[in-house]
């Protein structure tokens, strides 16, 4: 009898050490541009300068699984500036380096704490030579411009790193 309970607490333990092993994931909470993000590991951290001298921030994670990567990117302007259609990827650009967007759409992501909502673009992607899928997220709230990118063929790993973008402020 003991030894069947211990045979039973052992696999217990293994499965759980397992499990905890796919769940792990680090939640990338920007104070400065007001979001958070749950990446599958630690991202590095990159600073650059936008076009018009103001910071910017990347954070990327290149996986060990095959075609995929996650990416967030910061970065503020000196002047608001309103969402327009211009700000889905330019076709023609896109068309140069061999990726056609499949599907745009706007929606609307709602701050935590506040409640206020702001507009978002959603952009699904495909490099057309290798048949890799990526999404992302642009966010343009004001000043400050998000968006975050996730290349997998897994659309579930896409679809839980999308969607746990949260705005803060």
């Amino acid at each position: 009898m003991k030894r069947g309970l211990m045979f039973l607490s052992t696999i217990t333990l293994l499965l759980a050490l397992l499990g905890c092993k796919e769940s792990h994931h680090y939640r990338l909470v920007s104070k400065e541009y007001g979001f958070s993000v749950d990446f599958p590991e630690k991202p590095i951290e990159q600073s650059l300068t936008n076009p018009h001298g103001l910071p910017e921030t990347l954070w990327t994670v290149l996986s060990d699984r095959p075609k995929e990567f996650y990416s967030a990117e910061a970065t503020s302007y000196k002047e608001a500036t309103p969402p327009t259609d211009d700000w889905v990827p330019n076709q023609e650009l896109l068309a140069a380096v061999d990726v056609q967007t499949v599907e745009h759409r706007r929606f609307k992501l709602r701050e935590a704490a506040t409640g206020r909502e702001v507009e978002a673009i959603a952009t699904t992607s495909k490099q057309l030579a290798t048949g890799s899928i990526f999404s992302s997220i642009y966010v343009l709230d004001g000043q400050k411009f998000i968006a975050i990118t996730a290349r997998t063929d897994d659309a579930s790993r896409r679809a839980a790193f999308l969607s746990s973008l949260t705005l803060l402020q």
